[in-house]
C-alpha cells in the first residue's frame, strides 16, 4: 500500500511539473534593435512577460540595445497613452481652494505612461529557442506577413568598417566595390568591406542581372569610415522595369560614458 501512494505521489508531481518545464523550454533571451521599414513608430510596446516596454522604432536609425527575455514569439504591441492627473511641487490644497504658488514653482505634467491597447499585436517573430542567447537586427513592418524580418547581428558577423547590404528584391543584384564584386541573390545579404581607406571616398555601384549584360541600378560616391558599419536595404522599386529603392542606415558604437571629475585629494 505504501509503495502504491509513494508511487502515485511521484505521478502527480511528475505532471505538475510538466506545464513549467514546457514553459521554460519556450523561453528565449536576445539582444535585440529595431528599424522601421515603412514609418516610425512611437507608440508600441515590447512584450515581456506580462509587462510592454515602450518603444519608438525610427525608419532612419536602429534602436539602442534592448535585452529581451522572454516567449519564444516576440510581439509588438500597440500601445495607447494613460492620461496623467496635474500635479504640483510644494503647493497643497487647503479645504476646497488651493494654496497660490509660491515664487518660482511651477505645475508641471506627470510623467506620461503607456499600456497596451488590448488589440492583436501588429507584428511578431518566433524566435529559435535552441541557438543559445540571439543578438539581432530586427526590421519591422506591420501588415506585411508577421511584420518582421531578422537579421543576425552576432559579434563578427558586421563588424565596424564593413558594409551589410540586405536583397529584398525578387531578382538578383551585384553590389561593385572596389574590393570586388558581389552577388546576392533574392532575399540574400553579404556583408564586405568596401576596400578603402579610412576618410577616404569610393566607389559603389548596384546592378540587377535580370539582364545581359548587368543593368546598372544605382552608382554614388560613398565617404568610408571605419568607426562606422552600415546597412544597405535594397528593396524593388513598383513597375515592371526591376529599378530598386536604397535605403542606408548607419550604426557605430555607443559613445563611452563621461567618467565623473575624481576628487581633490584631502589637504
Amino acid at each position: 500500500m505504501r509503495s502504491k501512494l509513494f508511487l502515485l505521489a511521484i505521478i502527480v508531481w511528475a505532471l505538475a511539473s510538466l506545464p513549467a518545464v514546457a514553459q521554460e523550454t519556450t523561453r528565449v533571451e536576445a539582444r535585440v534593435k529595431f528599424l522601421s521599414m515603412t514609418r516610425p513608430l512611437i507608440e508600441v510596446g515590447l512584450l515581456q512577460g506580462t509587462k510592454a516596454e515602450g518603444l519608438a522604432i525610427a525608419t532612419d536609425m536602429l534602436t539602442d540595445e534592448i535585452v529581451y527575455r522572454g516567449a519564444s514569439r516576440l510581439e509588438l504591441l500597440e500601445m495607447k497613452s494613460a492620461s496623467a492627473p496635474l500635479v504640483t511641487t510644494d503647493d497643497e490644497v487647503k479645504g476646497s481652494k488651493k494654496a497660490t504658488p509660491s515664487a518660482g514653482v511651477k505645475a508641471r505634467l506627470a510623467a506620461k505612461t503607456f499600456k497596451p491597447a488590448g488589440t492583436p499585436p501588429i507584428a511578431w517573430i518566433d524566435l529559435p529557442t535552441n541557438q543559445g542567447r540571439l543578438q539581432l537586427i530586427l526590421l519591422v513592418t506591420p501588415g506585411l506577413g508577421n511584420g518582421i524580418v531578422a537579421l543576425n547581428d552576432s559579434p563578427g558577423s558586421a563588424p565596424l568598417g564593413s558594409n551589410r547590404y540586405l536583397n529584398l528584391c525578387s531578382f538578383p543584384i551585384v553590389v561593385r566595390l572596389p574590393s570586388g564584386d558581389h552577388v546576392i541573390g533574392p532575399k540574400g545579404s553579404k556583408t564586405a568591406r568596401p576596400g578603402a581607406k579610412d576618410s577616404e571616398y569610393y566607389d559603389l555601384q548596384i546592378l540587377t542581372k535580370a539582364d545581359v549584360p548587368d543593368k546598372l541600378a544605382f552608382s554614388g560616391r560613398v565617404f568610408h569610415m571605419n568607426s562606422v558599419r552600415k546597412l544597405y536595404l535594397i528593396s524593388e522599386a513598383p513597375g515592371e522595369s526591376q529599378r530598386i529603392t536604397l535605403k542606408v542606415v548607419e550604426d557605430r558604437d555607443a559613445p563611452a560614458k563621461a567618467l565623473p571629475p575624481s576628487a581633490a585629494p584631502p589637504k
